[in-house]
């Protein structure tokens, strides 16, 4: 418990802070990132894709969200913007074509929602494993820069070639 405190007998946050931040950025070093932190990094690395595409930040936190409503569906609403009897008449009929409509538009309809949530998930998988290779990637280099130790200058000049 004393090294926690000061000489005035108080907790020293400081340098609790500055242990557990050392502590975390040696576990990162390493390459030890909770399955949150790596799910949070791969947010933030599909934020950045969504960024230089231009895509719409509404439609990116739609398809981050658990319930799939980004996706496409076979029940649509029937609405018009007229008012009125003529807005009424056309809904009406509207929704008398409806049945011969769906049948040639469910099926199609039906197969791209399951293609979009299959690219949906495939994508996502993909940016978490790409995540998960760069930390791997960097814990690797982080040891092999620990094992190479002092001498890592002179590894990539010397002679062997033939001079121009």
């Amino acid at each position: 418990m004393d090294q926690w405190t000061d000489s005035e007998g108080r907790v020293d946050v400081a340098a609790i802070m500055a242990g557990i931040r050392e502590k975390i950025r040696g576990r990162r070093d390493l390459g030890l990132y909770t399955d949150e932190e790596v799910e949070e990094l791969s947010a933030l690395r599909l934020q950045a894709f969504a960024d230089d595409a231009g895509i719409d930040p509404d439609l990116l936190s739609r398809l981050m969200a658990d319930n799939h409503n980004w996706n496409i569906s076979t029940d649509y609403r029937i609405e018009t913007h007229r008012g009125g009897f003529k807005g009424r008449l056309v809904v009406l009929l509207k929704k008398l074509v409806r049945p011969w409509v769906r049948l040639y538009t469910d099926q199609p309809l039906s197969r791209q929602a399951q293609i979009n949530l299959y690219l949906h998930y495939l994508c996502h998988n993909l940016v978490r494993e790409l995540v998960r290779l760069q930390i791997e990637h960097t814990a690797l280099r982080n040891r092999f820069d620990e094992l190479a130790g002092p001498r890592g200058g002179s590894a990539g000049s010397g002679g062997g070639g033939a001079p121009e």
